[in-house]
């Protein structure tokens, strides 16, 4: 399969239609579903709950990893690590894996860049993985041309945009930046890398628009993976699982939109 690597240095991503087969996209259907299971009986990973008008709902998983082996055999050692050598042009190594569940009703995300929640090192490429169809109607992700498009930047050559203080693109510049939504089917893949403006809405359809989200960084800087991790629990545990009590913290920015379960 022909990766252009030039294209995803011009423009900062790149999807790749059908790159995975029907049988091994069923496979990782079930193995979600069983992490997605571990979140209701106390289980491995680290889990994330958000409020809809339905209920509370699962809203992230990660961190799971070292507890499954069909998963881990995917993300560490499949097509995806090769492409993304080719797109660093060398070997790489996982940052960090999580699942988005996206439900009915679940909350989008605003427009932002991930590398103000990406400590450590300043360049990762990400690699979304849908297992349902993302539309628009299911809140699809949107891109927008990187700062530098057009530079045919390389790893590490990239620049960040203005934020407001919740780490979101500022509005000013949002509001001029040229807007794609990325339409996926299962079997696709959309690489971006951690530059890459996008958002994405609320999933108005009547069904989950699940999607695994895996980042890496080049081999020769060094291995963060369990480090993050530790870092982002302790955040937490720090400064709590809300935003004003507004809206779920997830990540380190406060970037998502959805709202706190209803204790």
């Amino acid at each position: 399969m022909k990766i252009d690597v030039a294209a995803f240095r011009e423009q900062g991503w790149l999807v790749m239609r059908g790159a995975i087969e029907p049988s091994e996209v069923a496979a990782i259907d079930a193995a979600v579903c069983d992490v997605a299971g571990w979140a209701d009986t106390d289980g491995p990973g680290l889990h994330h709950f958000e409020q809809t008008d339905a209920g509370a709902v699962l809203a992230r998983s990660e961190d799971f990893i070292e507890h499954h082996n069909v998963l881990r055999a995917f993300i560490c050692d499949g097509l995806i690590s090769r492409v993304l050598g080719e797109l660093f042009g060398e070997p790489v190594l996982l940052f960090k894996e999580k699942i988005n569940y996206k439900h009915p009703g679940g909350g989008g995300f605003a427009p932002h860049q991930d590398a103000p929640a990406y400590r450590f090192i300043d360049h990762h490429i990400s690699c979304m993985v849908p297992l349902d169809p993302a539309t628009e109607q299911s809140g699809c992700l949107y891109v927008a041309p990187a700062p530098d498009a057009g530079t045919t930047r390389s790893p590490g050559r990239a620049s960040m945009m203005a934020t407001d203080a919740r780490g979101r693109i500022d509005e000013s510049l949002s509001a001029g930046l040229d807007w794609r939504p990325v339409l996926l089917n299962p079997g696709d893949l959309l690489f971006f890398d951690s530059y890459t403006p996008h958002y994405s809405d609320t999933n108005r359809s009547d069904r989950p628009r699940r999607a695994a989200y895996l980042t890496y960084n080049a081999a020769s800087r060094g291995d963060f993976r369990n480090r993050y991790y530790a870092d982002k629990r302790a955040a937490f545990a720090v400064d709590g699982e809300d935003f004003d009590g507004a809206r779920v913290r997830i990540s380190i920015i406060d970037d998502f939109l959805g709202r706190p379960v209803q204790r």
